[in-house]
């Protein structure tokens, strides 16, 4: 398969979902599989802790449907960046080698769906991608509907048309004087949205009005909820207009949560905080 390098690179920088706690960096994926389909190369995974879940995709020349394990984010990310602008990708199950050719270059890297999807995990790669994928197929980010275990539908309170730089920017004020929380209160009251991010007392807490481009309904309930997972992060690889759904699940114990759809078939799904 041939591949952009620049696309690939954004498909697994973003997939790594990356966030402080308590002062230090970590990715919320450590691995995941890379999935061909109808000449479309996509990874959908969950994090770590299952509160988040991202599905990034990119169109590509003709390719028969296959798929990649990526044992290493961090590593392929790597080999990436000493590559050139287009990467031709093969995989040889027979002795588990992933390639990487670009010009002269070939680099090869042991890779298995079986490997571990995490460093301290029983999941595989190919398991915790199952399970990712039956989880995605519940969440329908464009219309805004979740559909339960049982089959319920829960339709989002509300959808707000946002630019995701603008958001990004509310958002990365988490990260003022170094301060990087990694918790982000979002609200909405009447036909406004806003992020509030920081401590007063450390490092200054900024809230931020984001310009509401759309909405519907024209004007949904009051709401507000604290969300963490590295959204500054996820917000950061993208530019342009994205629908920001918001489902209430208090009456079911769990909080509210958001799903994001960037507009070119890329979407996340983060859960708020519950403690």
């Amino acid at each position: 398969m041939n591949i952009s390098n620049n696309s690939l690179t954004h498909m697994l920088v973003t997939t790594k979902r990356k966030q402080t706690v308590a002062g230090k960096t970590q990715s919320q994926v450590e691995s995941c599989l890379l999935s061909v389909k109808d000449n479309n190369v996509s990874i959908t995974s969950l994090t770590k802790d299952l509160t988040g879940l991202t599905h990034v995709t990119t169109s590509v020349d003709s390719c028969d449907d296959t798929s990649f394990p990526i044992p290493d984010i961090d590593r392929v990310l790597g080999i990436l960046a000493l590559h050139g602008a287009t990467v031709k990708l093969s995989y040889n199950k027979a002795n588990s080698k992933l390639v990487f050719k670009s010009g002269s270059k070939q680099t090869t890297l042991d890779a298995s769906p079986d490997a571990l999807a995490f460093s301290h995990s029983q999941d595989t790669i190919s398991d915790h991608t199952d399970r990712s994928m039956l989880l995605a197929e519940r969440i329908d980010s464009m219309g805004g509907v979740y559909t339960t275990a049982d089959g319920g539908k829960i339709n989002s309170i509300a959808c707000y048309t946002i630019n995701s730089t603008e958001m990004f920017e509310a958002l990365r004020c988490d990260n003022m004087n170094g301060q990087k929380f990694n918790r982000y209160t979002f609200s909405g009251e009447k036909k406004g949205l806003s992020v509030l991010v920081g401590d007063p007392s450390i490092g200054g807490e900024t809230l931020t009005k984001v310009t509401v481009e759309g909405l519907s309904p024209i004007e949904p309930p009051k709401w507000e909820w604290s969300f963490d997972g590295g959204l500054d992060e996820l917000f950061k690889q993208f530019s342009g207009p994205c629908n920001l759904h918001v489902f209430d699940f208090t009456e079911h114990g769990q909080g509210m949560r958001i799903a994001i759809n960037f507009g070119n078939g890329s979407w996340a799904f983060q859960s708020g905080i519950l403690a």
